[in-house]
């Protein structure tokens, strides 16, 4: 039970678990610290931008780019898989790497530690019971927690990184991942050889790329789409917990009756976590039926399992797409490093390599997870609501219910 209640979100709690701002969405919600290592690992700052630490993911961003472009570590390494040892020691400059080492290791280090320290404050924010204010209007813009689909985010960061951190809510972090993504696609005469490849002439292509800059892309595309798909997935725990907490606080202001008088009925309707729960509240209260005969809690759902794919109705904080986005990671990358000496090209083989990556880690992710997954994720009623009124009402009162979308509703029979 939460050891202090809070009555409004004026007050500033100890341990926060959100805030939303015309500067974006942010919670503080329990990653997998080796996820977070693994990220940081792909690509310094990754691993931190995963954890919602936007300020130290910009700055290790920036440093890797820079950092490693004046190293050039990318031809380097590209030039090792495909044998070149002697050329790809001839290409590093030895100074430049020098500096990368220490802050390669941190970033990994750093991602990881941050990551167990937030599941710590989750916890004690979970404790504290703290309020979130679910909305933010200022000069610039007006940001609403609500319910958002997580593939809607996936599939605008498929089209172009940075449009489904928009999506999600997230202003200066999408802003930041389209620049950098415009900047580096840019210097590697990406786009163009983009054209290329999907015209045929792969030859051509594999002469225009720079090297160095193109193996950025293949991480930070790959880490776009799944930023963008969590960051979807947890703004909606993050109102999940919102609405929890002021229907708890609602119920335990009011007083309950259980019984039902003559002349009157009691209607119990289930719902999902969605602004529609409010809004049903204030029109029966708009019928004439008195707060305190309006009961609604928030349900506790059993579900544990692991799901494949989450969905806007159910989200379990933990997805196999975990290991499905990091086989297609590394795939990409090795798809793009053989494609310079390969017919198709580093962009055919590259998208290749995300497809085959991203099967190959999600058929690992099954065989080693011992529950046994569903595919998706089911539709659960999350809210509950009993309503006593005038046998008058009822057919006004079902009218309501489902032009707010009810998942189903009961009229409770008399004895």
């Amino acid at each position: 039970m939460p050891h202090q209640k809070f009555q409004s979100d004026a007050i500033k709690p100890r341990y926060a678990k959100g805030r939303i701002s015309a500067l974006g969405v942010n919670s503080v919600y329990p990653r997998t610290p080796w996820v977070a290592a693994w990220w940081s690992t792909a690509f310094p700052g990754f691993g931190h931008m995963f954890l919602g630490k936007y300020l130290h993911g910009f700055a290790l961003i920036i440093w890797e780019l820079v950092v490693n472009s004046q190293a050039r570590l990318n031809i380097a390494i590209a030039l090792s898989f495909l044998g070149r040892f002697e050329e790809a020691k001839a290409q590093i400059n030895q100074e430049w790497f020098l500096l990368y080492v220490a802050v390669y290791v941190y970033s990994i280090w750093d991602s990881y530690r941050c990551a167990v320290e937030i599941k710590k404050s989750h916890v004690l924010s979970e404790i504290e019971d703290a309020p979130i204010a679910p909305s933010d209007v200022s000069f610039f813009d007006v940001v609403i927690l609500d319910k958002k689909n997580p593939w809607m985010g996936f599939v605008w960061s498929a089209f172009t990184p940075g449009l489904g951190q928009l999506y999600a809510g997230s202003t200066v972090v999408g802003t930041f991942v389209l620049v950098w993504w415009i900047f580096v696609c840019y210097k590697a005469s990406a786009v163009r050889a983009w054209l290329y490849s999907f015209l045929g002439d792969f030859s051509r292509a594999a002469a225009i790329v720079d090297w160095q800059w193109f193996l950025f892309l293949p991480s930070m595309y790959v880490f776009a789409i799944y930023q963008a798909y969590t960051a979807v997935n947890e703004n909606n725990i993050l109102f999940d917990i919102e609405q929890t907490r002021y229907l708890r606080v609602r119920a335990a202001n009011l007083g309950q009756r259980n019984t039902i008088e003559n002349g009157t009925i009691q209607i119990i309707a289930t719902f999902d976590h969605s602004p529609f729960v409010e809004m049903v509240i204030h029109d029966i209260e708009k019928l004439g039926v008195p707060p305190r005969d309006i009961v609604v809690l928030p349900l506790e759902n059993l579900d544990s399992d692991t799901h494949i794919i989450d969905t806007i109705d159910r989200v379990d904080g933990r997805s196999n797409l975990d290991g499905a986005m990091m086989g297609g990671t590394i795939f990409m990358v090795l798809g793009a490093i053989y494609g310079f000496v390969w017919l198709w090209g580093p962009v055919i083989w590259g998208l290749i390599g995300l497809v085959v990556g991203f099967f190959l880690g999600l058929i690992i992710e099954l065989v080693l997870n011992k529950k046994k997954p569903k595919v998706l994720s089911g539709r659960k009623s999350e809210v509950i609501i009993r309503a006593t009124c005038k046998a008058s009402l009822q057919d006004q009162l079902v009218k309501t219910l489902k032009s707010r979308r009810a998942s189903g509703f009961v009229i409770m029979p008399q004895e």
